[in-house]
């Protein structure tokens, strides 16, 4: 018999010597369903010069024992594949099962074979093999079977393939978020109980379920709330009303190292089994709690896609956002206009032991906050499918992937389509080398500080995408030896491309390129709803493009190529210097330009002219080269580096017509500067760029006097700096250091990526003894001299240096004291 349905999860299991993939999905009707096929592992071997006969004999003779297990051959097929351009013979050996591949390849390596694609995931093969996409409609030949040991109905499938690229739109959505005892912000999963679970569902209709259990009874009565007797019943409950809803997706913010990790080791200490996969498996949480690589953890539930919501935005989107911090405030905030609830939630402990009748805020905040993953989730739906389409592989493994795994794994599914072979992984020593090897970035045209008006800005579409697939840049490509009219590359006489055949690199990212320009046209023709689907698929896109150059010269590239990102910088610095040449030939006056952009006053032209200079340069770039008309401001400030007469790069204000501003690389945007620098900055900036100079003035008098009369709220002066390295690895304590170490005094995990909060307050000796958390400091406790020196004057001085005011005029004073008096 024939079924289709939509495929979203997928596992793999060994029975009888035989590996079976497990597809978890919906049929046509909603109705869960999880498919059984066979498949075998394998990998490849180059058989070039090697006695075939000879090998086929070793390979039937070899047996390695495994933990209990014996690693085999099973059988091999010849063929030939493309690497690195070459056509050569391989043989496609089959294993006995998926652990065997590692064990059976180190074992030809050193029979001097070279070995590939020995590191592939099985399910990622699997998919990419049977081009299967997740949550499109897949069709399946065979029957059920009668398996009691799963809690959907499973069908064993003699073949799966895949039927259209319609979507799974019908989903259950489910969000949970836990809190938990601590008094002092410490994470003790093994000591400290959970207090309440929240869960935050939306069905297939979009029916909302809302609920918040916890074990501490008080009055307050919401139809939201169910309570227990203690923490082992609230365990209990959870796992049943996990079974019960039967979410098609778990999401939460951190619910991948926090929530489930929690749940799980609670679980186990009351030996409460946490079987939730539809296999009646339990939560999967990879090894023990460790405060060192919490923020790279993974949850899973066999049959339940979890997707954590953080993930994906610290990842992939959060590149994408204005925000400083990936907190589920400051997201929630940018992304869909709502925030967490204010409360204090390190008084929860208190709460709990001593004023039960409060705790009900706790409740709506715990309620609140699932809420609020669940509308990321849905906001963010879409972008998560696009990368799982484009990509095809699970969207539990999209999630958690960096650029350069996102990259690789879209070339891998590529290869196959080419009959191309995928390269090795780089060894330890290899990637030591790597790293040492640098190259020389974009071109930047240093501006002449000062405040401009009518300003035009060109940019190129794509730029190092655009290089790479114009000039066919890849590792395939370079240096061929069958072009006679070498082109070689600008500055570089020692590196051409072919011009004959396109590099198997270069066909893969003009791909993208193209289906991103049908995309722009789709959009303007779409609805609304329509948009919203080809706007995500169009960033996907455009991710997986821009990431292209970086890949190339990332140490850990299957495809790494550093000639080839040199050559795509030289190609770029070229262009730009070129369209400069062009701009001034037409009596344009250039202001500034980096790396893709060129800045220009308009002048006594006007815009039809700069319109023709734009399209007089598109005519001669190849490929799909293109440059672009940015936008018009009738304002622009660029400032002088500190310290010089020069212009600082990559360091300017825009303002549009329609008075909104454009800032690159002030404070605004950086984390370690507080946030009255940065609304000051803001303020100044934008005063400045309306004409409203002497009011600028005024107004940062008028900061400076209540900085120093100690009227400004502490919140305000908070400065952010990240734990970049384990906090033994400081050979210099700076303040973010010292509080690290201070946090761990008190039990509080710090670790690589913690972003650590702290106050510069009154008093003597150096900054770092005098930093401290939030909590420790009183209202108006502050050093108002470190602030001023530090953060506010050099937030604006070069800001009003541009317009003839120096730090005294600022300061009604003598001149600021150095740095030096400060540490």
């Amino acid at each position: 018999m024939e079924i289709k349905f939509f495929p979203y999860d997928f596992e793999y299991k060994v029975k009888e010597d035989e590996t079976f993939i497990y597809l978890y999905g919906k049929l046509e009707n909603n109705s869960k369903i999880c498919v059984i096929e066979k498949y075998r592992p394998y990998f490849y071997a180059q058989v070039s010069n090697i006695h075939r006969k000879q090998l086929n004999k070793r390979l039937s003779d070899l047996q390695i024992e495994d933990n209990k297990k014996i690693a085999k051959v099973t059988s091999y097929e010849e063929c030939e594949k493309e690497l690195l351009g070459k056509k050569k013979d391989f043989w496609k050996i089959y294993v006995n099962y998926p652990k065997a591949v590692p064990i059976i390849s180190k074992e030809l390596s050193q029979w001097g074979l070279e070995c590939y694609e020995k590191d592939i995931l099985y399910t990622h093969r699997y998919l990419r093999d049977r081009e299967i996409t997740p949550f499109t409609l897949v069709q399946a030949k065979g029957d059920f079977i009668d398996e009691n040991r799963f809690r959907v109905p499973v069908f064993l499938a003699e073949e799966i393939k895949q039927f259209s690229k319609d979507r799974l739109k019908n989903v259950k959505l489910l969000s949970i978020d836990i809190e938990t005892y601590s008094k002092n912000k410490i994470i003790q999963m093994d000591k400290n109980p959970i207090l309440m679970i929240a869960f935050y569902g939306r069905d297939e209709k979009g029916k909302e379920f809302k609920k918040v259990i916890t074990w501490k009874k008080f009055s307050e009565k919401k139809d939201y709330l169910e309570f227990v007797n203690d923490e082992i019943d609230l365990l209990n409950r959870f796992r049943q009303i996990m079974i019960d809803y039967n979410p098609d997706i778990l999401t939460g913010y951190f619910s991948d190292g926090f929530d489930l990790p929690y749940i799980k080791t609670r679980a186990e200490k009351y030996k409460i089994k946490m079987d939730l996969g539809l296999d009646y498996s339990e939560i999967y949480t990879g090894s023990k709690y460790n405060n060192n690589n919490l923020s790279n953890a993974t949850s899973k539930i066999k049959g339940i896609l979890h997707l954590d919501i953080f993930k994906f935005i610290r990842n992939i989107f959060g590149k994408n956002l204005k925000t400083e911090s990936y907190s589920l405030n400051a997201v929630s905030n940018e992304l869909i206009g709502n925030s967490k609830h204010d409360i204090k939630i390190e008084k929860l402990a208190d709460t709990w032991d001593n004023h039960p009748e409060k705790l009900i805020d706790f409740c709506e905040y715990n309620l609140h906050d699932a809420h609020l993953a669940l509308q990321l989730f849905e906001k963010l739906f879409f972008d998560i499918i696009e990368f799982t389409k484009i990509i095809g592989l699970p969207s539990d493994d999209i999630i958690r992937m960096r650029f350069s795994k996102l990259v690789e794994s879209y070339i891998l599914q590529r290869a196959k389509e080419y009959n191309v072979i995928a390269p090795n992984k780089p060894a330890k020593n290899e990637i030591e080398q790597r790293f040492e090897e640098t190259y020389e970035g974009g071109f930047v045209y240093e501006p002449t500080p000062g405040l401009y008006e009518d300003l035009i800005v060109f940019d190129f579409r794509s730029l190092y995408p655009t290089i790479i697939t114009a000039h066919n840049i890849g590792p395939e490509a370079l240096n061929c030896d069958c072009c006679d009219d070498k082109e070689k590359v600008p500055g570089k006489d020692n590196y051409w491309f072919c011009t004959r055949k396109k590099s198997f690199l270069s066909k893969v990212l003009e791909r993208i390129i193209l289906r991103r320009v049908d995309l722009k046209r789709l959009i303007k023709e779409s609805n609304e709803e329509e948009k919203l689907l080809l706007e995500s698929r169009s960033y996907a896109l455009k991710v997986l493009a821009n990431s292209f150059y970086g890949y190339m010269a990332f140490f850990g590239a299957r495809w790494y190529c550093i000639e080839c990102a040199k050559s795509t910088t030289a190609y770029a610095r070229d262009y730009i210097q070129s369209t400069i040449k062009k701009a001034e030939e037409k009596q344009f006056q250039v202001v500034y330009a980096d790396t893709d952009s060129c800045f220009l006053l308009l002048g006594d032209q006007i815009m039809d002219q700069a319109m023709e200079f734009m399209n007089e340069i598109n005519f001669n770039l190849p490929g799909h080269m293109e440059l672009e008309f940015e936008g018009y401001y009738p304002k622009g400030l660029f400032v002088a580096l500190k310290g010089k007469e020069g212009g600082a790069k990559k360091k300017y204000a825009l303002i549009t017509k329609e008075g909104t501003l454009k800032i690159t690389g002030f404070e605004t945007v950086r984390r370690n500067w507080s946030p009255i620098s940065k609304e000051v900055q803001q303020n100044v900036l934008r005063m400045v760029l309306e004409d409203k100079k002497e009011e600028a003035l005024e107004y940062i008098k008028e900061m400076i006097s209540k900085l120093k009369s100690g009227k400004i709220s502490k919140e305000d002066l908070i400065i952010k700096t990240q734990i970049t390295k384990d906090l033994r690895s400081y050979s210099s304590i700076g303040p973010h250091v010292a509080v690290a170490l201070k946090m761990l005094e008190k039990d509080i995990p710090v670790g690589p990526g913690t972003i650590v909060e702290y106050i510069i307050t009154k008093g003597s000796g150096l900054i770092r003894e005098r930093a401290k958390m939030l909590e420790e400091v009183k209202q108006g406790e502050y050093d108002a001299d470190y602030y001023l020196n530090n953060q506010l004057i050099p937030a604006v001085s070069s800001i009003f240096l541009v317009l003839g005011y120096n730090e005294e005029d600022l300061l009604g004073e003598g001149k600021q004291e150095g740095l030096g008096k400060f540490f």
